[in-house]
């Protein structure tokens, strides 16, 4: 797996445990971290504002978490929305659920940017063609600035 800085990203069996259990980093650290989940900007894709929400205990679907875990899993996409919006990185965003067999379920904090609006009609509709998109023009070194940068403001937001 390669990360969003184009660098190889290496672990054994699902990535949702070995980044759970610290077993590799993301170039731009995690921004919120609590005994239940993580929150981190997405591994793969350069897109600014992108945030993963995931639990650290290993599970495959939604159902899996008590009512209590999915309440707090919530009010971690809440606030991570908030923090975004209140900072101008983007005012508008799409909650994704990704439940992947033998791997983690998890949630995208996915953000609608005016250069996604630009490319395709429907965002949701056109997921790969908007990855692909960022992918091929947003690695560059200012991108991955902006990412830790967003990240340290989400988690100095966190700690308050």
């Amino acid at each position: 797996m390669m990360d969003y800085e184009n660098k190889e990203i290496k672990f054994k069996g699902c990535p949702g445990c070995a980044y759970a259990n610290h077993e590799f980093n993301l170039p731009c650290g995690i921004a919120y971290e609590n005994e239940k989940f993580t929150l981190s900007q997405d591994w793969e894709l350069p897109i600014l504002g992108f945030f993963i929400v995931s639990p650290k205990k290993h599970i495959e679907k939604l159902e899996e978490l008590t009512k209590e875990e999915r309440n707090e899993m919530f009010d971690i996409v809440d606030k991570t929305i908030k923090i975004l919006r209140r900072n101008n990185i983007c005012d508008r965003f799409d909650i994704i659920f990704e439940e992947k067999e033998n791997r983690h379920m998890h949630v995208w904090i996915m953000p609608r940017h005016n250069w996604m609006i630009e490319i395709c009609n429907d965002i949701i509709d056109n997921i790969g063609y908007v990855s692909d998109y960022a992918k091929q023009n947003f690695r560059t070194t200012d991108i991955y600035e902006e990412i830790k940068n967003i990240t340290l403001l989400v988690k100095n937001e966190f700690s308050k």
